[in-house]
């Protein structure tokens, strides 16, 4: 008679099993099938189509491949609006001892640009210079002179009264 329960209690443990498996199938096949065919994996997975704004824009790799009140986010064009994160502040980075922009600090000055543009008032810092190897004196001449880089890059994209 205990042979008979532990067989019937192997079975139950079984069924009980199969039974989870199937469960995960079907979930799995109702998933699938409820995006639609045509939406990108990106749209339907991160909220990159936000309501009230449309479909997701054209695909980018950088800003200027945007229009001149968008900004190139997550390999989309995504117009400027009052909940564009990325506009909030934008800090602009040297090498260590560099004066000159790099291709880093060229992206962050062209979104501080788009955003000053579309009338968002994003903060902007520029890193200065802390190079224990340098005196302060020279310390705070490279970081004049990161500050007069950033303000001719800054006028190049049309904005004159930056820092």
């Amino acid at each position: 008679m205990a042979e008979h329960h532990d067989r019937r209690a192997r079975s139950s443990w079984w069924l009980g099993v199969l039974g989870l498996l199937a469960f995960v199938a079907l979930f799995v096949v109702t998933r699938a099938h409820r995006r639609p065919d045509t939406a990108s994996r990106e749209t339907t997975t991160t909220g990159a189509e936000v309501p009230g704004t449309g479909a997701a824009g054209p695909a980018c790799e950088e800003h200027t491949s945007c229009g001149a009140d968008e900004l190139c986010t997550r390999g989309r064009c995504a117009p400027i609006t009052a909940l564009t994160t990325e506009c909030r502040s934008v800090t602009v980075r040297f090498a260590r001892g560099a004066e000159e922009l790099s291709s880093t600090a060229e992206v962050a000055l062209e979104r501080f640009a788009r955003c000053r543009r579309a009338g968002r008032q994003p903060a902007l810092s520029i890193e200065p210079s802390l190079d224990p190897a340098r005196t302060a004196d020279e310390n705070d001449v490279l970081t004049s002179t990161r500050h007069a880089v950033v303000r001719r890059a800054l006028e190049a994209r049309g904005l004159t009264d930056e820092p």
